[in-house]
């Protein structure tokens, strides 16, 4: 399928649905919280790590995505919650597997893997996603036609425009799923699907449906790749080189690249659109900082990153304790989920002179 960009800068009610943070927060069953820094900086106050449920002492709403209760810590500095990333043996993404609606709407992902099956997993895809790549073949492939008529569309509309519905949630969705064969017309319908497997809110017919949906479109994608191979995604996949689990060269099998495509899709469509609005909103918030960019381009990366410790998109990541220990002077059980708190961890004033 050829890549149109008839839906790219027409407007489309869907895109105010799909890209506003307050409906999805809705869809996820999840409570918005304005600016949650005061709230980690006073649990920092009483230690590294603390016996608590993160989102029960946020928001007064106990974290009910797991399938069975556990006793919950958060980390709430950098070299604890830099510890409970790093050492993934001891503290385990095997978490994901007792969330039902991670397994159902993705699978077994990288996310959910550890040692060497995430290894290897890794290894094979990494190549198709480094910074080389998204320099050369996926911004001259994709990015820099779709920002070209983004930003024309944007100066069309004299009124002013979100960028949010405007830029940064067409950029990265439209992307991805160009990266896949998808349409700029199908991406929308596509995208709607993969939100809706995912939403608290849909009823479990619409959620089954969504998902065979999703499902379908990709195995379908798949297997014309596998009889013709094209410059896009999958095909990449399909070629990439695998070893399995016996230490032999293999390839990926099509439910391995309908998991990983089905992540990538979410993520690529859901964090990438909300770290652009991020950077964008702290730029022009701050003119001279912007003013110091448009002035010296090499800048650009210390400002993304900077964005990505400042207001990260995904402030708390979950880990499962395999064994006792001990972290930050607190003794976890074995069993217990650590609430792993990178919003916590980036605002450190122990890391960070001026947080």
């Amino acid at each position: 399928m050829a890549t149109s960009t008839s839906a790219l800068t027409k407007d489309d009610p869907r895109y105010e649905e799909m890209f506003s943070v307050e409906k999805e927060t809705e869809s996820h069953g999840g409570v918005m919280i304005q600016d949650l820094y005061p709230k980690l900086a006073a649990m920092r106050e009483q230690g590294p790590v603390i016996q608590a449920d993160i989102y029960d002492a946020l928001t007064g709403v106990p974290n009910t995505q797991m399938s069975k209760p556990h006793v919950r810590y958060t980390t709430l500095t950098f070299e604890t919650t830099n510890k409970a990333l790093i050492d993934n043996s001891l503290y385990s993404s095997l978490h994901y597997h007792e969330m039902p609606s991670v397994m159902m709407s993705i699978g077994h992902t990288i996310l959910t893997m550890v040692g060497n099956e995430h290894g290897r997993y890794r290894s094979s895809i990494q190549p198709i996603m480094t910074r080389q790549q998204a320099m050369g073949w996926w911004r001259e492939k994709w990015i820099e036609p779709f920002v070209a008529d983004l930003i024309d569309g944007i100066e069309r509309q004299k009124d002013g425009a979100d960028l949010t519905t405007s830029l940064c949630g067409r950029l990265p969705m439209h992307t991805v799923t160009a990266a896949y064969g998808l349409t700029s017309d199908e991406a929308l319908d596509f995208r709607d699907s993969l939100l809706t497997s995912m939403s608290a809110m849909a009823s479990p017919e619409a959620r089954a449906a969504a998902h065979g949906n999703v499902r379908n479109v990709l195995l379908n994608a798949i297997a014309e790749r596998r009889q013709e191979a094209r410059d896009d995604l999958i095909s990449r996949l399909i070629e990439a080189p695998f070893t399995d689990a016996d230490g032999k060269p293999s390839r990926l099998s099509d439910e391995d690249i309908l998991a990983f495509s089905r992540l990538l899709l979410l993520a690529g469509g859901g964090t990438t659109f909300r770290q652009m609005g991020i950077l964008i909103f702290a730029l022009l918030s701050n003119r001279d900082q912007l003013e110091d960019l448009r002035a010296e381009r090499e800048l650009m990366q210390p400002a993304i990153e900077e964005s990505l410790r400042w207001e990260c998109t995904d402030p708390v990541f979950h880990r499962l304790a395999m064994r006792d220990s001990v972290l930050g002077g607190v003794e976890i059980p074995e069993g217990a989920v650590l609430d792993v708190c990178l919003g916590a961890a980036n605002r450190d004033p122990a890391r960070w002179t001026d947080p």
